[in-house]
């Protein structure tokens, strides 16, 4: 047999053997018993989806009041609660909703006897945008849970709750406490930016802006920052938070009328309900935002910075929709 023969031979058998090999680990459904996804615009299809309740929630139902004309003037989820020792005595809450002004929705619990136990809210800052609100329900008492908003209740797409369990969590004496929630899709806990300047081993970290911008194809597109240096740093990072983020349109940063390239974006796990998708109008193929607060930062070069004025600016891409930014900081690496 010649050689070339025996090598066409082995490659025969490899492309045979690629699909065995690679079939060889299997599909493991992973399974949430104390976890749920309230999907509402899901649920009040004509065909709904079956969703398995953990052991902790009864049922959930909804009604609307209507107003002289005729028409919902207010909407209440209600989610039914049974008491089942420490799987629900305190359970993480997130509601995903449409940030409208006058359709801020309200979370209460109330216990068997009609007393009220807890309120959260209103959430939302009328930004017009999808977003999210993350609380810790103390259910102890607590029978039902009322998620309530203005009009017809379509301005709420869903909530996701799960039992919460604590954990011993080691850190450092000089640093910051960590989150008291830990996330279970891996997204980061909003850090609001230091109220005065701080420096540690060779780095200043400096707030640009602590208030929330919004973003719009049609409106505003970008939106400049100035500040002064009394020298050009080494290296410098860019950091904000960003509502309703397209994971493949990131914000676009110009420093001094340099275009330094996309923002980067840290995404959670896929499975975060707050990835909400939808159809634009000449557009292949699906899209998605996130509705929710998402950490964005951007390396910078030393040499884009300069002594004296600087400017930065965030610019919406082409193929981006509206979003909102907030809690812009600068770090400077000095040494």
């Amino acid at each position: 047999m010649s050689l070339p023969h025996f090598l066409r031979n082995v490659l025969v058998l490899l492309c045979a053997l690629l699909p065995v090999m690679g079939s060889a680990q299997e599909l493991r459904r992973q399974v949430t018993p104390f976890s749920v996804w309230l999907d509402f615009r899901a649920l009040a299809s004509p065909n709904p989806p079956k969703v398995s309740l953990p052991i902790w929630l009864e049922s959930l139902h909804s009604s609307s009041t209507d107003d002289a004309a005729g028409q919902p003037s207010e909407t209440t989820y209600r989610l039914r609660f049974r008491q089942v020792g420490d799987l629900s005595r305190e359970l993480l809450f997130r509601l995903y909703f449409e940030d409208t002004r006058g359709r801020s929705p309200v979370v209460t619990g109330w216990s068997a006897e009609g007393d009220q136990v807890f309120e959260h809210g209103p959430f939302g800052a009328a930004l017009g945008l999808p977003a999210s609100a993350t609380v810790v329900l103390a259910m102890t008492g607590v029978s039902t849970v009322d998620i309530t908003v203005s009009g017809d209740g379509a301005s709420v797409r869903g909530a996701f709750l799960s039992s919460l369990r604590q954990g011993a969590t080691r850190y450092p004496y000089d640093f910051s406490l960590p989150n008291e929630v830990v996330d279970g899709f891996d997204n980061l806990p909003s850090i609001p930016p230091p109220a005065d300047d701080t420096l540690l081993f060779g780095r200043l970290r400096a707030t640009l802006d602590t208030g929330i911008v919004k973003l719009t194809p049609r409106g505003i597109i970008t939106q400049t920052w100035e500040f002064e240096l009394a020298a050009a740093p080494l290296l410098a990072v860019l950091g904000f938070e960003i509502l309703n983020a397209d994971p493949l349109s990131p914000l676009e940063v110009v420093v001094n009328d340099l275009p330094i390239g996309p923002s980067a974006l840290r995404t959670p796990d896929l499975a975060d309900p707050g990835y909400d998708s939808f159809i634009r109008p000449l557009d292949r193929g699906i899209q998605f935002r996130y509705s929710g607060w998402l950490q964005a930062q951007k390396s910078i070069p030393g040499s884009a910075l300069r002594a004296g004025l600087n400017k930065i600016e965030l610019r919406l891409p082409a193929a981006s929709g509206p979003v909102a930014v907030r809690s812009l900081d600068l770090q400077l690496k000095s040494q």
